[in-house]
């Protein structure tokens, strides 16, 4: 380490690679490292160096005194550091003799191995031997494959390719269990070992982030993680003498980093397969007929929620359109939707909201989460309700009201009383719905509180809020008319075809049997007594 501080000072001080490549490297820079950062590159150098001198001080560690070794251990332990030295220093020789000295040297050590690695059954043994030995021999016959046959079978040469890779993974798997079913190697033994699966993901993805010439030199660097497979051969052979056959051999737990790194470094350099799919069905949507959310099927709410917020209305301030002209896609207004359920509320209306999370929207809008016969039948419930509460305030008021004209007597005779609200009047009509359609149907202005129009008639009130008693007198001839103590007395000509009379207002709903069907006189006699408190008489005789 000492030495790569130095060189690295001397590459300072002359502005020059080679010296701190040289030391670190042992062997010169190539050319596209004078294209990079210098201040960069010695920083990588010093790291590469102090990962260099910690594999030297792990390697030149030597084994621990203990009894003698079998023979086959001991010839293990031999070849083990015979094949650390091998790789650990470059000797120059012919890629050719360079693949024969290394078959050489591995293929005994696989074989040594399995035999020597205790508490491992025969057939785990030769999958071990198999395995090794594919995927260390077959390599140098795929070399030798001519050039000119690529072509032909390049299909069946990556598949094979392949397929040693993984016998080489699955070799190095099953040496690093039957390491801890042995019990002779350590924890840290066993870790440094597993840290080589992370060597081919880094240098991958690494070389994938860093551009051209960048890329060249950052793998020269990168070689320095063939440290974990010196020094975990080197300390296999320094632990073999350790007693083996443990009871309870000491689990083997690789890093959390380690794993997380294996699993998410290659995802760092997938591609997406495609551009995101987007789609505007919102544009072409029937929203003509939007039903409630419990009476939508759970597969149509998101097509219900994107025909709302294209409508626009249920959104606030929000532009549907982009600056280029192009519309917002479903996948946004959806986008939209969900951020609004997360928060709580937002942009979005509640009434498109619900269609896509209601039970962020039931805790403020639970009736939005109602069908539509609940709903109706909790309108009618309402609505019942406010009729009853008027009847019982108007009844308090009838037992008030008096016979505005006791004189003239009559067999049928009713009191009432009509709370208006806002000026509103009562009707009166014959019974038929078609009669009041009728009347409501011909705008007509007068200023009269009795308008008549066949067979309905509308009394109006001078009072906007309070109680009015209404008397109604049916008599078979016309009485005298009397106008004193009255404000007003009116006269209009009505067809009662049922027979019936019927008074309709808010808390009044009267119905007066009449002698006979036909055409009747109505003289109407309002007057007002109090503040908030009026009286009219009703009579009612034939027009003949």
């Amino acid at each position: 380490m000492a030495a790569v501080v130095v060189a690295v000072v001397v590459s300072l001080v002359r502005d020059s690679l080679d010296p701190a490549w040289t030391v670190v490297q042992w062997y010169p820079p190539s050319r596209f490292a004078d294209k990079t950062s210098l201040l960069a590159v010695l920083g990588g150098l010093l790291l590469v160096g102090a990962v260099n001198s910690w594999m030297f001080w792990q390697v030149l560690q030597g084994p621990a005194d203990a009894a003698p070794l079998p023979r086959r251990a001991l010839w293990l332990r031999r070849l083990l550091y015979v094949y650390v030295g091998w790789l650990l220093i470059p000797v120059p020789l012919p890629d050719e003799v360079e693949t024969a000295v290394d078959v050489v040297l591995w293929v005994p050590i696989v074989i040594l191995l399995a035999q020597v690695l205790t508490r491992s059954g025969p057939t785990f043994r030769l999958i071990l031997v198999t395995t090794a030995l594919l995927s260390t021999a077959l390599p140098s016959v795929l070399e030798a494959v001519p050039p000119d046959s690529y072509a032909d079978w390049a299909p069946v040469l990556s598949a094979v390719s392949l397929a040693l890779v993984a016998a080489g993974l699955a070799w190095f798997l099953m040496i690093l269990i039957a390491q801890r079913r042995d019990g002779r190697w350590t924890r840290t033994t066993m870790v440094l070992g597993a840290c080589q699966l992370a060597v081919f993901p880094i240098t991958v993805v690494l070389n994938q982030l860093v551009d051209f010439p960048e890329s060249v030199v950052l793998s020269d660097l990168l070689d320095v993680l063939a440290v974990f497979q010196l020094v975990w051969l080197a300390r296999t052979a320094h632990e073999l003498n350790r007693p083996g056959t443990a009871p309870d051999p000491e689990p083997l737990r690789s890093p959390r980093w380690l794993l997380a790194l294996m699993v998410l470094a290659p995802l760092a350099v997938i591609a997406p397969e495609a551009k995101p799919h987007m789609t505007y069905t919102w544009l072409d949507a029937d929203c003509s007929s939007i039903p409630r959310f419990a009476d939508t099927p759970p597969q149509d709410r998101r097509r219900v929620y994107l025909c709302l917020a294209g409508n626009g209305r249920s959104y606030e301030n929000i532009r549907f359109w982009s600056a280029g002209g192009r519309p917002v896609a479903d996948q946004q207004l959806l986008g939209r939707g969900w951020k609004s359920c997360a928060a709580g509320g937002g942009k979005v209306r509640a009434e498109a909201l619900v269609y896509l999370c209601p039970e962020v929207v039931a805790r403020d809008r639970p009736d939005l989460l109602l069908t539509a016969a609940q709903l109706k039948q909790r309108d009618a419930k309402e609505r019942a309700r406010r009729r009853q509460e008027v009847a019982d305030e108007a009844a308090q008021y009838v037992s008030g009201c008096r016979d505005p004209w006791p004189a003239l007597r009559t067999s049928r005779q009713v009191t009432a009383v009509h709370l208006p609200t806002d000026w509103d009047g009562y009707r009166i009509f014959d019974g038929r719905k078609a009669s009041l359609d009728a009347l409501y149907a011909d705008t007509i202005e007068s200023d009269s509180p009795l308008v008549a129009h066949g067979g309905a008639a509308m009394v109006s009130t001078t009072l906007e809020y309070g109680a009015t008693c209404v008397t109604v007198k049916v008599l078979r001839t016309a009485p005298p008319i009397r106008r004193k103590g009255w404000d007003d007395v009116v006269d209009a000509d009505l067809v009662l075809g049922s027979g019936r009379m019927h008074l309709k207002g808010r808390g009044i709903k009267v119905e007066v049997a009449l002698p006979k069907a036909g055409k009747y006189r109505i003289r109407l006699h309002t007057r007002t007594l109090d503040e908030g408190v009026g009286e009219d008489l009703v009579v009612v005789f034939p027009t003949s």
